[in-house]
Order: structure tokens, then C-alpha cells, then sequence
């Protein structure tokens, strides 16, 4: 292909990705950039095999601190010694035994696709083509599919827009009612809740995010949903509407007394995309905890006895990147519970995707040693508004 030059306005990267992995042969650089943000994408042959960026929190050290397979202290030292033995960073790591190497790919593609998915949500700034790969772009071993990359971050650009439809400013502040489902909280909803109460507007809650945007949005998400979160600045409902939810609030109730928690939590969350509605966030909050307590009871069941098989590369074309996200942060996780709790996809979510990747033989679960005790059934008892009053097991 030849070179081209083009602005986001009107070329946007959902544009503009397909000709580059639908044409045969396409070797290249693609460069997006916005603000003090660049980004260079190296495609091959309808690959992604190579990223760099000005983005300080797109920094590999970064990345496997999020993924917990560093801690920030080892990270940082680590850096230090491979500047000072003057070898690159993920040469330095693996050659230390400081990762594996499986590990530290990993990381590298979680980096690579967030980064892609970043750009498709840009309206504004300059895309460009460029034929060729510099010297720096054919040394990095990464060979994700284009094409998958693609289709993920069209689910990602529907994700944003679902998100902008409920909350439309980046100036809304909130209400925050720590009381609601307090027992599920995970630290990284604990720090938009404080920034919350300190008056932080969405745009700085969203900033506030140690890995993509998307990430604080679907935790600002989740907190809404649960009714822990309500935007002071808010459409509200029009006459007439809650004479509407009557009747999809009853269906929810009676999808909760069939114990059918997933059409619940479904049915719940549309009636929240038109407005706060205090009886749609408690029957929210209820159908949560038990799809959450139905789906993932056995999960926890399995903590020390989970393999993790090699993914392979490239990766099944059905797992989606928050699956390879999540096998990610189970294998750097203490327990299975601490990686649903902290995936910016929700315990539910997580909970789906442990199942898929199972499914896809990334993980395996090791048979009980001889002698060993049968794990202690979890109390699942639930009041009305959803909290859970047994032992969840903990942190």
C-alpha cells in the first residue's frame, strides 16, 4: 500500500485499520498521534508485530505491575539494573529470571492491544501510513492478528459509546452510598469512591486509571449500576416512564424468584441506561450477588489448583482480549478471588471468562492430592437489597 497521511476527524482508525490487514503483503509503520500521545503500530503480513508509545503508563514496567506479575518495588529496581547493565528491559527480565518469558509476552500483548483499542476511540488528531518497518519494529517478537484486534476494538467502540449514553458529561460529579454491596468493593473502586466524595468530576475519575480509560469506566459503570454511585447531573426519567418500568421491574422480580439471575441482571441494567431508578439498583444489586455467588461458588473451589497452559500463538481467535487479560492476572494473582476482584470487567464478567478460557484449554484444574479436604461450601445468604451477610471468603 502506498504511504497516506490523514486526520482522525474524518479518518478514524476503524476506518482505516481493515485495507491494512485485508491487503495481501502489507508491510508497515502506522502512526497515530494526539496531543503529547504518539503511537507507532508495525504491521506485517495482516499482523501487529510491534508497539512503541509515549504513553508513561504504556511503560512495560507499568504494564506488569497492573498484571501483578511484578510489584512496583521489584519493577523499579529491576529498570534501574537493566539501565545500569545497559540491556533492554525485557531482556534484563528474562535473562534474571525477573519474569518468564511466557510472562513477560503476555504483558507485551495485553500493552499492544490496549494501546490499538486506546486509538479507536479517538476523535481528533493525525493517522499515518508509512510502507516499511524500521530496525526497531522488525526486533519485536508480537504476532497478534489484525483482524481479531480489530473486531475487538469495534466491541470496545460500543462499549465507550453504551457508556456515553448513560453518562454524557465528563463534567458529572456524584453522590457516592458506600453502603450498597460493600463487600464486594475491590481497591480499585475503593479509589473512585474517594475521588468521588472529594468532588471529582467522570472526566478525572476516568483519568485517574492506572491502565486504560475503559477500565475506570466500566468500574464507574458497575458502581452505578449497584446504586453506590449517582451522578448529581442526571436526564432523569420523563412522565410517563416510570409507569414503563413497572412492568420490567416486576419481570425482573419474578426473574429473581426463578433464580434466572443472568436475564435479571440484563433486564436490570437497561432499565439504568434510562435513569437512576432506586428499585431497579437494589433488584440490580440482588440479581448481581446471585449470578456472581451461582457462577463463581466452584471457582473458588479451585484456588492452588488451577495450570496454566501456554497460550498459544497466535491465540484462539474466539477468546477476546479481556479473556487473555484475565489469564493474566490469574496467574499473577494470590487467589482466583483477588483476580475476579481486580479485572476491570466485573466479577461477573471474570466469572464468564475463567469458563471460556477452561473451555479453550488455557487452564486446567489439577486433581485434589490424596487425603486432601473437600474446600468448605460458602454461606450465599442475601438480604433484599443484595448484600451478602455470609463469608465470602475474603481478601
Amino acid at each position: 500500500m502506498e504511504a497516506f497521511t490523514g486526520n482522525l476527524a474524518s479518518y478514524r482508525l476503524q476506518l482505516v485499520l481493515p485495507p491494512l490487514f485485508a491487503t495481501p503483503g502489507v508491510e508497515g509503520t502506522l502512526r497515530v498521534e494526539r496531543g503529547a500521545v504518539r503511537r507507532e503500530f508495525y504491521l506485517r503480513d495482516g499482523h501487529l508485530v510491534g508497539v512503541a508509545s509515549t504513553d508513561p503508563r504504556e511503560h512495560l514496567a507499568q504494564v506488569l505491575v497492573n498484571l501483578r506479575i511484578l510489584d512496583a518495588p521489584r519493577a523499579a529496581a529491576a529498570f534501574e539494573a537493566a539501565e545500569g547493565a545497559n540491556l533492554p528491559y525485557g531482556t534484563f527480565l528474562v535473562q534474571r529470571c525477573f519474569v518468564e518469558l511466557s510472562q513477560l509476552t503476555e504483558a507485551m500483548e495485553h500493552k499492544a492491544r490496549e494501546a490499538l483499542f486506546d486509538c479507536y476511540a479517538w476523535e481528533s488528531g493525525e493517522v499515518e501510513f508509512t510502507p516499511g518497518l524500521p530496525l526497531s519494529g522488525r526486533a519485536v517478537g508480537l504476532r497478534l492478528p489484525l483482524s481479531t484486534l480489530h473486531r475487538d476494538a469495534v466491541s470496545r467502540v460500543q462499549e465507550w459509546a453504551q457508556f456515553r449514553d448513560i453518562f454524557p458529561r465528563l463534567d458529572t460529579t456524584f453522590r457516592v452510598f458506600r453502603e450498597f454491596a460493600v463487600e464486594t468493593f475491590s481497591e480499585e473502586e475503593d479509589v473512585l469512591l474517594d475521588l468521588a466524595v472529594g468532588g471529582a468530576t467522570l472526566g478525572e475519575l476516568l483519568a485517574s486509571a492506572r491502565e486504560a480509560p475503559l477500565f475506570a469506566a466500566r468500574w464507574v459503570l458497575h458502581l452505578y449500576r449497584r446504586g453506590a454511585l449517582a451522578p448529581h447531573r442526571s436526564t432523569g426519567l420523563t412522565v410517563g416512564e416510570s409507569t414503563e418500568f413497572t412492568e420490567l421491574l416486576a419481570l425482573v422480580r419474578a426473574f429473581l424468584s426463578s433464580r434466572k439471575y443472568d436475564l435479571a441482571v440484563a433486564l436490570a441494567a437497561q432499565v439504568l441506561e434510562r435513569g437512576p431508578v432506586p428499585e431497579a439498583h437494589a433488584l440490580y444489586r440482588e440479581a448481581e450477588v446471585g449470578l456472581t455467588l451461582a457462577l463463581s461458588d466452584a471457582l473458588f473451589a479451585l484456588d492452588g489448583r488451577l495450570v496454566f497452559e501456554p497460550i498459544p500463538r497466535p491465540a484462539p481467535p474466539d477468546l477476546t482480549a479481556d479473556d487473555l487479560y484475565l489469564y493474566s492476572k490469574l496467574r499473577g494473582s494470590r487467589s482466583i478471588r483477588q483476580a475476579l476482584r481486580t479485572a476491570a470487567m466485573g466479577e461477573l464478567a471474570a466469572s464468564r471468562s475463567v469458563e471460556r478460557l477452561r473451555a479453550a484449554g488455557l487452564i486446567r484444574v489439577a486433581p485434589l492430592e490424596p487425603g486432601a479436604p473437600e474446600p468448605a461450601p460458602r454461606r450465599t445468604t442475601t438480604d433484599p437489597y443484595g448484600l451478602n451477610l455470609g463469608d465470602l471468603g475474603g481478601n
